[in-house]
């Protein structure tokens, strides 16, 4: 009994946020997040984008949330993805890394919080063990940018990288 009550526990801690028309591999896209990942789900006219000039086009610009400055990130356009969604909405998303410091056998740890502008099919749920496992490569987008895509009949679940995107070494 207490392995079906941890498996409850865990069984909605993944967060979808589907595309839609889209179309990879023809199958439906879908980025997957692990709740912990998203500290808030923001509509968008609570999200005030102050453009960065010379920008690539992922990168939407900056926002406020709760007294810090926010780098904006379209999901879609950052995976080279199209998709018309009719309405979208911004995930507060954390992120963690690592990096060794001069003691190589301890390393040091960084939250980063970024916010993605994603269309509005967010949903929680389970991922089914029957997922089977591709390669960026197929898809056309660069590995860096990708922790894992699965595919599960219709659908195509890709787990995205962030830390590429916002630890991007300044330049001098």
């Amino acid at each position: 009994m207490p392995d079906e009550r941890r498996k409850h526990r865990f069984a909605l801690k993944t967060v979808f946020v589907g595309l839609p028309n889209a179309q990879l591999l023809d199958k439906e896209p879908v980025f997957l997040f692990s709740a912990r990942q998203i500290e808030e789900v923001l509509p968008a006219a609570k999200v005030k984008v102050q453009p960065l000039p010379f920008a690539p086009d992922w990168l939407l610009g900056l926002c406020a949330w709760q007294q810090k400055t926010l780098s904006v990130i379209d999901m879609a356009s950052l995976y080279g993805i199209t998709c018309t969604p009719e309405r979208h909405f911004y995930l507060v998303v954390r992120v963690i890394t690592s990096t060794e410091t001069t003691d190589s056998l301890q390393q040091e740890k960084q939250l980063l919080r970024c916010v993605l502008k994603v269309p509005d099919q967010i949903t929680a749920s389970e991922v089914s063990n029957d997922c089977r496992p591709i390669t960026a490569e197929q898809l056309g987008i660069a590995p860096a940018l990708i922790k894992g895509i699965f595919m599960l009949e219709n659908r195509l679940f890709i787990l995205p990288e962030l830390r590429p995107v916002l630890c991007t070494p300044a330049v001098v």
